[in-house]
């Protein structure tokens, strides 16, 4: 299974549908609790683990500026999962989106 590229403003769109996605911030926890996406939980890229994300939603993933969601994403891709990539990363944008 591949994952599917998504811009910043699609992603957060689909996040609102709570019920059906779930938005997975993948950047360090230091960079998470200092700004994140409203409705994000993080999950490092460096310790994913599959029991994370045994429920039954499509995952969006996202960090600084793409390259850890995009390993992100293919991994857990390769693990089944329906998973959405911010391509880009939000790093430009969070003050525009962040939570709080």
């Amino acid at each position: 299974m591949e994952f599917i590229n998504v811009s910043l403003k699609d992603g957060l769109k689909m996040a609102e549908e709570k019920e059906k996605y779930r938005l997975i911030d993948v950047r360090e926890p230091y960079r998470y609790e200092k700004e994140h996406l409203k409705g994000a939980v993080n999950r490092p890229y460096g310790i994913l683990k599959q029991e994370d994300y045994n429920e039954k939603k499509d995952l969006i993933v996202y960090c600084d500026f793409g390259g850890q969601s995009m390993m992100a994403a293919r991994h857990l891709a390769k693990e089944g999962f329906r998973v959405y990539n911010i391509v880009g990363g939000v790093y430009y944008h969070l003050e525009e989106w962040k939570d709080g």
